[in-house]
């Protein structure tokens, strides 16, 4: 290993203990990422010439920007499914049947795990958390909520061809169909959501819920909801024009904010509903920062080809005639994804392994790829995304609650697809 891959893992380590210990030296984590994104570069630069960088940093950059682009419309369109009291109707309905707390805890966390199946697990996290804020008083109720959800989240989109971006990969690839994903994948993604919810739910507290005073909200506006959760759909089915998710839902976010100004125009909304398009303004902007950061160190790590030695490490050199070697590499990968983004991880599995591998091992690649994100909070998009919209999920709080029944959910994942489709 050269000088420079050295410099890159140290800069890597470091930024990454700053972030984890974000509480203690009290400097926001999307800073650090920044900084540590912006310096990795700046080592991977030097001694390039201008042509060797130009078509890297345009393809990291144009991924980015992708994320950056999906990210910030799915915080919209759901800014505005709260605006139009869509959250509202969900506190008021499910209080009307007075759930107990861990009852609802189990209700919640699998409305997560399909809808992420549906949607995405980076938007089904986001959808449930403003969920949890009308359900949840108590704030280690809500933590523990939330990395519930995460967990679920990721769980759910491990199964499904469009929940997660691993699996759109491998879809795309050709290495399973969207139908042997489901059929193959429910079960080991079920016990990775499963596992971890029994553990979670001894942890919730009892509290009184007793709602909040709607009296002064606006009315709620079915149509513009439906909208907005066909936005997210056309972000799905953008797929066949082969173009990005982020297409979709800038689309869709565009019928609906010319809908809502038409519909103020003709006096069919409430003046005050006219702050829809005001709501771009609202975005945690930190959470944006801090995907950026992490996404480019990654891309460094990646550019510097440290993440294809380690690729190489993991599965050795004759993986076709040794299925032992893809199941601990995919373990192994899956374990690492909890760190490392598992995009490039994944991308650089479907280079490296050979043609004529059977697609029940690319099965078993999307689940660890997918759940083993859940391990710690920065391991996957919904886990990133929920830090940043909820201040009190530190890493530490996360790593204190979440991960050891993250781990757990993950090796009771693998140990499923182990027994029902390799002995």
């Amino acid at each position: 290993m050269n000088p420079s891959s050295i410099i890159l893992i140290a800069i890597f380590a470091i930024g990454f203990l700053f972030i984890a210990l974000e509480h203690k030296f009290e400097i926001n984590k999307s800073w650090i990422a920044l900084f540590m994104g912006a310096t990795m570069w700046m080592v991977v630069a030097y001694g390039e010439t201008h042509d060797e960088l130009h078509g890297p940093i345009k393809h990291s950059f144009a991924e980015i920007f992708e994320l950056v682009f999906f990210l910030m419309g799915a915080m919209t369109i759901v800014e505005m499914l709260g605006h139009f009291r869509f959250f509202t109707w969900v506190e008021v309905n499910l209080m009307k049947f007075n759930i107990s707390n861990r009852l609802l805890f189990w209700i919640l966390g699998l409305i997560a795990f399909f809808a992420s199946a549906i949607l995405d697990n980076l938007t089904s996290t986001l959808v449930m958390i403003h969920i949890g804020r009308y359900l949840y008083i108590k704030k280690e109720n809500f933590n523990i909520f939330v990395i519930n959800t995460i967990i679920a989240a990721n769980a759910g989109g491990a199964m499904s061809p469009v929940g997660d971006v691993t699996t759109i990969m491998l879809w795309l690839a050709g290495k399973f169909t969207a139908w042997q994903i489901v059929i193959y994948g429910i079960v080991p993604s079920l016990v990775a959501w499963i596992v971890p919810q029994a553990i979670l739910t001894a942890q919730v507290q009892y509290e009184e819920r007793e709602g909040q005073d709607h009296n002064k909200d606006l009315p709620t506006q079915w149509g513009l909801i439906i909208a907005g959760f066909a936005t997210f759909g056309i972000a799905v089915l953008i797929n066949i024009l082969h173009l990005p998710p982020f297409f979709g839902i800038i689309f869709g976010m565009g019928i609906v904010a010319i809908v809502i100004d038409y519909r103020l125009k003709r006096g069919k909304l409430k003046k005050k509903a006219g702050d829809i398009v005001n709501l771009v303004k609202h975005i945690d902007m930190a959470t944006i920062f801090f995907f950026v950061g992490i996404l480019l160190a990654v891309d460094a790590l990646k550019y510097a080809g440290i993440l294809n030695l380690i690729a190489d490490g993991i599965f050795g050199n004759n993986v076709l005639n040794d299925p032992n070697a893809i199941i601990t590499g995919h373990t192994t990968l899956g374990l690492l994804s909890s760190l490392f983004d598992n995009v490039p991880l994944t991308a650089a599995v479907i280079k490296m392994l050979p043609e004529g591998i059977d697609f029940i091992y690319w099965i078993l690649l999307a689940i660890t790829a997918g759940t083993g994100g859940s391990i710690l909070v920065i391991g996957s998009a919904a886990g990133v995304a929920a830090m940043g919209q909820v201040k009190s999920l530190t890493f530490n709080e996360y790593l204190r609650r979440g991960s050891i029944p993250a781990l757990l959910g993950y090796l009771g994942a693998v140990g499923t697809w182990y027994l029902m489709y390799y002995l």
